[in-house]
């Protein structure tokens, strides 16, 4: 198949704590009490605290230089503190219900990031490194990310019966991983490829003009520049054989959550950044403008795959909501092939390619062209063609 009312007073009836609690492992599903919750939490928490004492260890190799410069060093001492405190509470709890694999796991886990120096463990040198990876963005990203959308989909979810530990899950943390490992590495590669390949076509009136606009208005005009790029890109991959490959990977996804949206492969993540931060480069945008920007799009492309109901149809005839982007993964063949844009809906409508029916799509996915649901499979779908060929 190529191209292709939220009401919180819900959440004090047991019935509604019965669900909140609904995670559910790779081989079933959690029951209240029964320690699962506790153990895996313990484990989740004690590798992130493990990262977070390496990254104060290394910060030169695991940080990303863009970000450690705002970084708060108290803080992130006191929350890592906290994070392992729940760590070990988690993991007695675990231990009690005799989860002994698990509970175990992230007990050693935390041990060995207390060894290594804990919150207390000193800053480790500064100096400009050219290799790094973006543990803290992982660490920071997953902590933060995580707990707003799960929250929110426990608080309002379109399917009440998914689990926040659904099918894949673990997959999909797998590409969470990686995306937020190789963000330095993206932003060096993307900075190296349009400071050498686009720097001639900067014209400096224009981006001074651009940079003395108001900040709401140069915020606005990133995002309609990324969006007319983004839109072009996105239709190319649902329209060339192996582009399509590529950007299978993520359509792959059965089921819609916040950590649906890391499902990308490494190609479509540099092609894409690329692309759509060409136009920043060349118009000249103020950095306050940009660095706003960042942080809205990495809240806006998980919130647009969130189990979330929703009602938004009043923001719908010009931005794109969970609901508008819902369609654009869904398996029905009346969708393929619509809604490209990710920031403002009525690109689509110019260009003839909005689908927007009433409701939600009943399934996802690309039926059988889905590659086998592992990362390695995922990583090589868009050579099997090449290969077969």
């Amino acid at each position: 198949m190529m191209p292709h009312s939220f009401n919180l007073s819900t959440l004090a009836r047991p019935a509604s704590l019965r669900h909140w609690l609904r995670l559910r492992p790779a081989r079933g599903a959690f029951r209240i009490g029964d320690g699962w919750l506790a153990a895996y939490l313990s484990l989740l928490l004690g590798v992130l605290s493990l990262g977070a004492v390496l990254a104060f260890h290394f910060p030169a190799h695991l940080t990303i230089p863009e970000l450690r410069a705002n970084y708060d060093i108290p803080t992130l001492r006191a929350g890592l503190g906290a994070l392992m405190i729940l760590s070990g509470l988690c993991g007695v709890l675990g231990l009690v219900r005799k989860r002994l694999t698990v509970a175990g796991a992230g007990l050693a886990v935390l041990a060995l990031a207390a060894l290594l120096g804990g919150a207390d463990t000193p800053l480790g040198p500064l100096q400009a490194s050219p290799f790094y990876i973006g543990l803290d963005w992982f660490v920071l990203g997953l902590l933060s990310t995580g707990l707003v959308f799960i929250l929110l989909e426990k608080a309002a979810p379109l399917r009440e019966h998914q689990p926040v530990l659904r099918e894949d899950w673990s997959l999909d943390l797998k590409h969470f991983f990686v995306m937020h490992l190789l963000l330095g590495a993206y932003l060096a590669g993307t900075n190296f490829l349009l400071v050498h390949g686009l720097g001639w076509a900067r014209f400096e009136p224009v981006t001074e003009f651009i940079s003395s606009l108001p900040f709401i208005v140069q915020f606005f005009a990133i995002m309609l520049a990324v969006d007319l790029v983004e839109y072009a890109v996105h239709r190319a991959y649902h329209s060339e054989a192996f582009l399509w490959r590529i950007h299978a990977v993520h359509h792959s996804s059965k089921q819609m959550d916040w950590l649906a949206s890391s499902r990308l492969h490494v190609l479509e993540a540099l092609i894409t950044r690329t692309a759509t931060l060409a136009p920043v480069f060349l118009l000249g945008f103020d950095q306050a403008a940009v660095n706003a920007y960042a942080l809205m799009i990495g809240f806006h492309a998980t919130f647009i795959h969130a189990n979330i109901d929703w009602d938004l149809r009043w923001l719908e005839p010009v931005f794109v909501t969970p609901r508008h982007h819902h369609w654009h993964h869904a398996e029905e063949v009346a969708a393929h092939n619509k809604n490209f844009a990710v920031h403002f809906a009525f690109i689509d409508r110019i260009f003839g390619t909005l689908h927007m029916p009433e409701g939600w799509p009943e399934e996802y996915g690309i039926g059988a062209e889905e590659p086998a649901q592992s990362y390695r499979a995922h990583t090589l779908h868009p050579f099997k063609g090449l290969v077969a060929a």
